[in-house]
């Protein structure tokens, strides 16, 4: 495709996804031909910030980092390195480098004001995607591919963008070739130890007429429309099944489980399961099951994906597991305490930690202040509410109104729960 039709198209994608002229939208490149294409194309249509992370996984990933930025600054684009510092992994190297990118991108959005994080993701990788789901027995959610807009995971007022998903792998590189522009070849790309590089490799030569990432990109295309259908019903299941109290949990109508087609309800299970953690993957089909079997039941309960589910005579509670909280943190104005609560404080807080009550912390509380067990809410659920702590000295329940801080003000609000995607 010429570079006025891949501009064109570009432009009529961004005007799609809603994305106004004159607005600023990060690229991620890593220096490949499409993240390459996608930058210098998006540069001729908005404000571009490009940005790359340096997984520091290859001696000579530095120097390449530095190499893309030359190339970028030719062309007048701003360009930045992220680092991602610390101890690598020693197995599932391409997931936990895959969390570290978008969390350091996103990071960067966040702290800039930028709200849109564009990726080069194009229609082979969906085809790739697509195959790699059927092989792991996704079903029409896992199937339907990478949505061409969505809002980056724990950065909410971020959004994700895909404008290139319509356009081959090959007509990107086409086009550099024509203005001229090199690009780095990551050697990961053939090391066929990686599923995605075997499917690639696939799809290169398929076996059967037919197989092909065009054809497979429109499949998941019209998978993505089906998935929507499921999300309208799902969304609609949830907002008469699920009830939210303050300050922080849910019950479900058992009754509900049995109300709608059984994809319905399984989807929304999983909604509930990520109801206190924004987390992007859906829990495994086959574990949410087993969790729909048990509260089936008659009595007991369930912990999945840091969600606890729990039987009792008025339905059932749904609350974040304790285990799954996040460790005792300093507290600090502003700061979020396990993607749960914000908390506003004044006063002199040194020395002053956030973290789950729990069993222990129970125990001191109800020494400290005995008028606290008549707070009517599930057990469990108070032990997952946050708690002051000075020296493992139990300080404030701020939650339930107990303090004994003087000259100090802890005060949580409470961000909504992670629903059904509208």
């Amino acid at each position: 495709m010429a570079a006025s039709g891949l501009t064109a198209a570009l432009e009529r994608t961004l005007n799609e996804l809603g994305i106004e002229a004159g607005s600023r939208v990060v690229v991620a490149v890593s220096g490949g031909a499409d993240s390459l294409a996608l930058a210098l194309l998006m540069h001729k249509l908005r404000t571009v910030v490009a940005l790359t992370v340096d997984h520091g996984l290859r001696p000579e990933s530095a120097t390449e980092a530095l190499g893309v930025g030359e190339t970028l600054q030719r062309f007048g684009i701003t360009h930045h390195v992220l680092e991602w510092e610390g101890e690598k992994p020693s197995s599932n190297i391409q997931a936990e480098a895959r969390a570290a990118r978008y969390r350091l991108l996103a990071e960067w959005c966040a702290a800039n004001d930028v709200p849109y994080l564009a990726t080069a993701h194009h229609m082979d990788d969906q085809a790739e995607t697509l195959l790699l789901r059927l092989a792991r027995g996704s079903g029409v959610y896992g199937l339907a591919g990478m949505p061409q807009s969505a809002p980056c995971v724990g950065f909410e007022a971020i959004t994700l963008i895909r404008p290139l998903l319509d356009h081959p792998k090959a007509a990107l590189k086409d086009w550099l070739e024509s203005e001229g522009v090199a690009w780095v070849e990551d050697p990961s790309n053939e090391n066929t130890q990686f599923d995605r590089v075997k499917v690639r490799q696939l799809l290169q030569a398929p076996p059967i007429e037919g197989l092909q990432a065009e054809r497979l990109a429109e499949t998941a295309k019209r998978l993505r429309r089906s998935r929507d259908a499921l999300e309208f019903y799902e969304r609609e299941w949830f907002s008469r099944a699920v009830s939210e109290h303050e300050p922080g949990f849910l019950t479900l109508d058992p009754s509900a489980l049995s109300a709608a087609p059984l994809d319905i309800v399984l989807r929304g299970l999983a909604s509930l399961c990520r109801a206190f953690e924004p987390v992007s993957y859906t829990p495994r089909m086959e574990k949410v099951e087993r969790l729909l079997e048990t509260l089936s039941g008659t009595s007991g309960g369930q912990t999945l994906y840091g969600a606890q589910f729990m039987l009792g005579k008025d339905g059932i509670t749904v609350c974040r597991e304790v285990a799954a909280c996040e460790a005792l943190k300093p507290v600090a104005d502003g700061c979020i305490w396990d993607n749960r609560f914000e908390i506003s404080a004044v006063g002199d807080t040194r020395g002053l930690e956030i973290g789950a009550l729990g069993e222990k912390g129970w125990g001191k509380a109800v020494i400290k202040w005995p008028e606290v067990r008549e707070i009517n809410m599930p057990h469990e659920v108070r032990l997952s509410l946050p708690a002051v702590f000075s020296e493992g000295q139990l300080r404030a329940l701020p939650l339930m109104g107990y303090s004994d801080l003087v000259n100090v003000t802890i005060r949580l609000s409470r961000k909504p729960l992670i629903r059904p995607k509208k």
